[in-house]
């Protein structure tokens, strides 16, 4: 009787343990996509198209951390920024987690 009250209980901590896991995880390769995209537009001469193929390529090559991932690179003055969006993974098919992250820094540039 006692194993049957704890078991709901439980596996809702389970679960919640998990999912706070996929988004955690989501976050990082999200961050991580924006930071390598951020890195290949700062080179000297980059275009923005540059780090939006360098920031799906590393998606890629994590594989499914994110889904429905949008990335887009802005070069603003001598500053750019990348923002990689998606949605975590989820356990429960009824719940989406949103996970924005973005990078940024200056461009290199030459100076005589």
């Amino acid at each position: 009787m006692e194993f049957a009250i704890l078991t709901g209980p439980i596996l809702t901590l389970t679960f919640m343990i998990v999912q706070t896991s996929l988004v955690w995880y989501a976050h990082s390769v999200a961050l991580g996509a924006a930071t390598q995209g951020a890195n290949a537009t700062r080179l000297y001469g980059a275009s923005p198209a540059t780090g939006d193929a360098e920031a799906q390529r590393f998606l890629d090559q994590i594989g499914p951390a994110l889904t429905d991932t949008t990335v887009t690179t802005r070069i603003t003055g001598d500053r750019v920024e990348v923002v990689v969006t998606g949605e975590a993974q989820s356990v429960l098919p009824w719940m989406t987690f949103h996970v924005r992250q973005s990078a940024s820094g200056p461009i290199e540039r030459w100076i005589p």
